[in-house]
């Protein structure tokens, strides 16, 4: 599959799809944490308001 990788970044269309996809993996994985990372502390602050009420 990456026979060819080191002489240019994707000679064959498989290789770009590969290579676009795992990108495009990334990018929604970076996403996501994100929006993880945004949303505990407000979670961990309404649980907490509701266990203490």
């Amino acid at each position: 599959m990456f026979t060819k990788f080191n002489t240019k970044l994707g000679s064959t269309k498989l290789d770009r799809a590969v290579i676009l996809s795992v990108i495009a993996m990334l990018g929604f994985n970076v996403v996501v944490l994100t929006q993880q990372l945004d949303t505990a502390p407000t979670y961990a602050l309404t649980a907490s308001a509701a266990v203490q009420a």
